[in-house]
């Protein structure tokens, strides 16, 4: 990889093992062996857990060159948060702008949200009828106040957003009215005593630290070689950062799963995501998995219905079953009136596979 002459911004795209970060790993390595510094680099991940081929090739004894960065857009975000707070505090709306930050994490957020949720329960009847476990509740309200991050909405609009997507009673919008207040309460309180869910150190980034120049210019010195992997799992506050960076990189790499985009439940979005490959001058395509068995493959292309493939494994449904005219096929798929029949059936499956076929 050390002898290419290295395209400055490529978007490279396929399926699922189709060895995206393997090439990924190798065009870090060459980087490092044309004696471009490791902390020059920056890895970008929707989560950690996707950086772990990165993290084994820094630790290889025989990488020269420094340490390269790994890190999410968020922990990203929440450095630079961090490093320039005198910035950022008393525009963003902190009361105490002179005292440093307090990043929550998960379990401190929760703990703060049930302080602020739990009376309002008790006393003043909010969520009245809703039967989701407390910590799950508090969970939910912060999971809005990240989505609004995320897309890059006020967090003021939760309420209505979620009213104007519900299509069934209309009772059920006093629970998003509620839903509203907590996450207004809860927002006015971290800024009264500079607490920093990850909704709002992202947003303080956002919106505060990367326009302003002095930031900008850091970043853009500090990384100018970017590697993203799995870019289709990450949110749209991602891609416009991603959007404004990759003018000034003097190499970036893009790597886009075409089968992916699991995330979008948490607010990923593929469409915002490949929508890059137009800053790039590269665009390249690795058609072919080497870990999916030409059976699961050939089930993957008759149920997203792509009819410019052949297909070996010819697929029948009846009233009750959905069976594969092939015995190698390793799918089977049964359907049942009720829940606990499924999970009988599921039960005796698995009996059946360690018994019989010594799974």
């Amino acid at each position: 990889m050390s002898s290419l002459p290295f395209p400055s911004k490529t978007f490279l795209e396929g399926p699922s093992g189709a060895g995206k970060t393997t090439l990924a790993v190798e065009w870090m390595r060459g980087l490092l062996a044309r004696g471009i510094p490791g902390n020059d680099i920056l890895v970008l991940v929707p989560q950690k857990t996707l950086a772990q081929p990165y993290y084994d090739a820094i630790q290889d004894p025989t990488l020269a060159g420094g340490l390269v960065h790994v890190s999410t857009v968020g922990g990203l975000a929440q450095r630079m948060v961090e490093l320039f707070w005198p910035l950022a505090a008393e525009p963003a709306g902190f009361a105490a702008p002179h005292n440093p930050p307090t990043f929550l994490n998960l379990e401190t957020a929760q703990y703060h949200m049930a302080r602020i949720v739990r009376p309002l329960i008790e006393n003043e009847g909010f969520f009245e009828g809703v039967t989701l476990d407390r910590n799950r509740l508090y969970s939910q309200i912060l999971d809005n106040l990240n989505k609004a991050a995320f897309i890059r909405f006020p967090h003021t609009e939760i309420g209505a957003r979620l009213s104007a997507a519900w299509i069934g009673d209309g009772a059920q919008t006093r629970i998003y009215t509620d839903a509203q207040e907590c996450a207004n309460r809860f927002r006015a309180y971290c800024l009264a005593h500079n607490l920093l869910d990850f909704s709002l150190w992202l947003e303080t980034f956002q919106n505060y630290l990367w326009p302003d120049q002095i930031c900008r210019d850091h970043l853009i010195t500090q990384y100018p070689h970017l590697i993203f992997d799995n870019l289709e799992e990450d949110t749209p506050a991602a891609h416009d950062l991603l959007r404004d960076w990759l003018p000034d990189c003097q190499t970036a790499l893009l790597l886009y799963d075409s089968d992916a985009g699991y995330r979008r439940f948490l607010g990923a979005d593929p469409l915002t995501a490949h929508a890059l490959h137009e800053l790039c001058h590269h665009h390249l395509t690795l058609p072919d998995s080497h870990v999916i068995s030409p059976e699961m493959d050939a089930f993957r292309r008759k149920i997203t219905n792509d009819q410019s493939s052949t297909i070996n494994a010819q697929l029948t449904i009846d009233h009750s079953q959905f069976t594969i005219d092939n015995s190698s096929f390793p799918i089977h798929y049964s359907s049942f009136r009720f829940y606990p029949q499924l999970l009988d059936w599921l039960a005796a499956e698995i009996q059946r596979l360690i018994h019989e076929e010594g799974t």
